[in-house]
Protein backbone atom coordinates (compact mmCIF):
# COMPACT_ATOMS: atom_id res chain seq x y z
CA UNK A 1 0.00 0.00 0.00
CA UNK A 2 1.66 3.30 -0.93
CA UNK A 3 0.57 6.72 1.21
CA UNK A 4 0.35 9.67 -0.31
CA UNK A 5 3.15 12.56 1.53
CA UNK A 6 -0.20 15.45 1.77
CA UNK A 7 -2.16 12.14 3.42
CA UNK A 8 1.07 11.76 5.92
CA UNK A 9 0.74 15.36 6.43
CA UNK A 10 -2.79 15.98 6.86
CA UNK A 11 -2.59 12.55 9.81
CA UNK A 12 -0.79 14.27 11.61
CA UNK A 13 -1.91 17.46 11.86
CA UNK A 14 -4.98 15.83 12.51
CA UNK A 15 -3.29 14.34 15.39
CA UNK A 16 -1.94 17.59 16.86
CA UNK A 17 -5.16 19.41 16.92
CA UNK A 18 -6.62 16.34 18.87
CA UNK A 19 -3.66 15.82 20.91
CA UNK A 20 -3.46 12.37 20.41
CA UNK A 21 -0.22 10.65 20.60
CA UNK A 22 1.39 8.13 18.00
CA UNK A 23 0.87 5.27 20.20
CA UNK A 24 -2.22 5.72 20.87
CA UNK A 25 -3.16 6.42 17.19
CA UNK A 26 -2.14 2.89 16.72
CA UNK A 27 -3.18 1.19 19.37
CA UNK A 28 -7.39 3.01 18.04
CA UNK A 29 -6.19 1.89 14.61
CA UNK A 30 -5.24 -2.11 15.47
CA UNK A 31 -8.60 -2.55 18.03
CA UNK A 32 -10.91 -0.74 15.00
CA UNK A 33 -9.24 -3.16 12.64
CA UNK A 34 -7.75 -5.98 14.23
CA UNK A 35 -9.82 -9.29 14.89
CA UNK A 36 -9.54 -11.19 18.02
CA UNK A 37 -9.31 -14.79 17.54
CA UNK A 38 -10.84 -15.10 21.00
CA UNK A 39 -13.53 -12.51 20.82
CA UNK A 40 -16.64 -14.76 20.01
CA UNK A 41 -18.77 -11.57 18.74
CA UNK A 42 -15.39 -11.45 16.32
CA UNK A 43 -15.74 -14.74 15.36
CA UNK A 44 -19.60 -14.48 14.91
CA UNK A 45 -18.75 -11.37 12.58
CA UNK A 46 -16.49 -13.28 10.16
CA UNK A 47 -18.68 -16.35 10.23
CA UNK A 48 -21.71 -13.87 9.31
CA UNK A 49 -19.69 -12.24 6.50
CA UNK A 50 -18.29 -15.78 5.20
CA UNK A 51 -21.81 -16.94 4.71
CA UNK A 52 -22.90 -14.13 2.97
CA UNK A 53 -20.05 -14.46 0.62
CA UNK A 54 -20.58 -17.74 -0.14
CA UNK A 55 -24.25 -16.87 -0.55
CA UNK A 56 -23.41 -13.63 -2.96
CA UNK A 57 -20.92 -16.14 -4.77
CA UNK A 58 -23.47 -18.66 -5.45
CA UNK A 59 -25.63 -15.84 -6.75
CA UNK A 60 -23.39 -14.61 -9.04
CA UNK A 61 -22.17 -18.00 -10.44
CA UNK A 62 -26.35 -18.65 -10.96
CA UNK A 63 -27.33 -15.85 -12.21
CA UNK A 64 -24.23 -15.38 -14.67
CA UNK A 65 -23.06 -12.35 -13.36
CA UNK A 66 -25.00 -10.61 -12.16
CA UNK A 67 -26.51 -10.94 -7.82
CA UNK A 68 -29.61 -10.32 -6.20
CA UNK A 69 -29.78 -7.05 -4.15
CA UNK A 70 -28.06 -7.44 -1.07
CA UNK A 71 -30.79 -7.51 1.23
CA UNK A 72 -32.40 -10.77 -0.39
CA UNK A 73 -29.24 -12.44 -0.26
CA UNK A 74 -28.92 -11.70 4.12
CA UNK A 75 -32.40 -12.84 4.28
CA UNK A 76 -31.60 -16.07 2.13
CA UNK A 77 -28.45 -16.16 4.70
CA UNK A 78 -29.83 -16.19 7.50
CA UNK A 79 -33.26 -18.31 6.92
CA UNK A 80 -30.80 -21.00 5.67
CA UNK A 81 -30.10 -23.91 7.99
CA UNK A 82 -26.61 -23.34 8.16
CA UNK A 83 -27.04 -19.88 9.91
CA UNK A 84 -29.28 -21.07 12.62
CA UNK A 85 -26.81 -24.51 13.57
CA UNK A 86 -24.25 -21.79 13.42
CA UNK A 87 -26.09 -19.23 15.77
CA UNK A 88 -26.45 -21.91 18.36
CA UNK A 89 -22.85 -22.82 18.67
CA UNK A 90 -22.55 -18.96 19.79
CA UNK A 91 -24.33 -18.30 23.30
CA UNK A 92 -26.43 -14.94 22.01
CA UNK A 93 -29.69 -16.59 23.59
CA UNK A 94 -33.44 -16.74 21.59
CA UNK A 95 -33.23 -16.69 18.13
CA UNK A 96 -35.09 -13.99 16.04
CA UNK A 97 -34.98 -14.07 12.22
CA UNK A 98 -35.93 -10.49 11.67
CA UNK A 99 -33.54 -9.10 13.88
CA UNK A 100 -30.50 -11.17 12.61
CA UNK A 101 -31.19 -10.34 9.32
CA UNK A 102 -31.78 -6.62 10.16
CA UNK A 103 -28.13 -6.97 11.73
CA UNK A 104 -26.37 -8.62 8.98
CA UNK A 105 -27.75 -5.96 6.64
CA UNK A 106 -27.01 -3.37 8.69
CA UNK A 107 -23.59 -4.84 9.32
CA UNK A 108 -22.31 -5.53 5.51
CA UNK A 109 -23.62 -2.47 4.09
CA UNK A 110 -21.74 -0.32 6.96
CA UNK A 111 -18.66 1.34 5.05
CA UNK A 112 -16.80 0.39 8.03
CA UNK A 113 -17.09 -3.53 7.69
CA UNK A 114 -15.23 -3.32 4.08
CA UNK A 115 -12.14 -3.51 5.56
CA UNK A 116 -12.82 -7.26 6.10
CA UNK A 117 -13.90 -8.12 3.05
CA UNK A 118 -10.70 -8.82 1.78
CA UNK A 119 -9.05 -11.97 -0.33
CA UNK A 120 -7.50 -13.33 2.56
CA UNK A 121 -10.21 -13.49 5.08
CA UNK A 122 -12.70 -15.58 2.39
CA UNK A 123 -11.78 -18.96 0.24
CA UNK A 124 -13.77 -20.54 -1.95
CA UNK A 125 -16.41 -22.78 -0.27
CA UNK A 126 -15.05 -26.62 0.73
CA UNK A 127 -11.42 -25.51 -0.74
CA UNK A 128 -8.41 -23.73 0.71
CA UNK A 129 -8.04 -21.39 -2.33
CA UNK A 130 -8.85 -17.78 -1.72
CA UNK A 131 -11.85 -15.94 -3.50
CA UNK A 132 -9.94 -13.02 -6.00
CA UNK A 133 -10.31 -9.61 -4.43
CA UNK A 134 -11.71 -8.42 -7.79
CA UNK A 135 -14.11 -11.08 -7.61
CA UNK A 136 -14.96 -9.89 -3.99
CA UNK A 137 -15.50 -6.04 -4.68
CA UNK A 138 -17.61 -6.67 -7.89
CA UNK A 139 -20.17 -9.49 -5.72
CA UNK A 140 -19.71 -7.48 -2.12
Amino acid sequence: MEFKKKDIDSLIIYLKEHEIDPVRARAIIHKSVALSPTNRRSLWKMHRFMMYVHQRLREWKQFDGHNNGKKRSVIQVVQSNIYRDKYKTYPFGFFNEAKEIKNLYQLVTDPRQQIHFTSKNFCYPNTSKPIPQELLDKIC
